[in-house]
């Protein structure tokens, strides 16, 4: 049993639908859910990396995909939701998912659903980037998925100040 701690709702709809959590070793956990029970909810989680989670997050990695095509051995988790605290309780085998706690195929997830809605909690930060960097500055950017875009539009701006 791992407890984990709450880092993002990413679909809500009534409750929380996919969400990303962490346990105390800083393992990410991308989390769908499943099914409502008496005690609370049942998520689908799987460890996730960062870029993976990144990749997903920025609309480049169908959401099923992640659950079926984990990046190790071992990843998929019971996830239950109750009385305000996550925790991973069972490691499931690939063959113990069936198909109605996975989520549908050809689902991407849209990063401006969340930019829409936390416009007002956004902080904003200001990069020197020196201009010998430019690639380094454009991969990040696509790993950040499309909210770092309007930065490149300005790029040339900033690496000649």
């Amino acid at each position: 049993m791992r407890k984990l701690s709450l880092i993002q709702i990413l679909e809500y709809y009534d409750v929380p639908q996919i969400l990303t959590a962490a346990d105390v070793t800083g393992t990410r956990y991308l989390c769908t859910l499943f099914e409502k029970t008496s005690e609370g909810y049942d998520y689908l989680g799987v460890q996730i990396s960062e870029p993976r989670l990144m990749a997903f997050v920025g609309g480049q990695l169908d959401l099923r995909d992640a659950y079926l095509h984990p990046e190790v051995d071992n990843a998929l988790y019971l996830v239950e939701a109750s009385r305000e605290q996550l925790t991973a309780k069972t490691l499931l085998e690939p063959s113990a998912v069936t198909d109605s706690m996975l989520p549908e195929q050809g689902y991407y997830y849209d990063p401006s659903d969340i930019q829409e809605n936390a416009e007002s909690e956004m902080d904003t930060y200001q990069l020197k980037v020196p201009a010998h960097d430019r690639a380094t500055f454009s991969t990040l950017m696509s790993r950040m998925g499309w909210i770092a875009s309007s930065l490149k539009k300005n790029l040339g701006k900033i690496a000649s100040l």
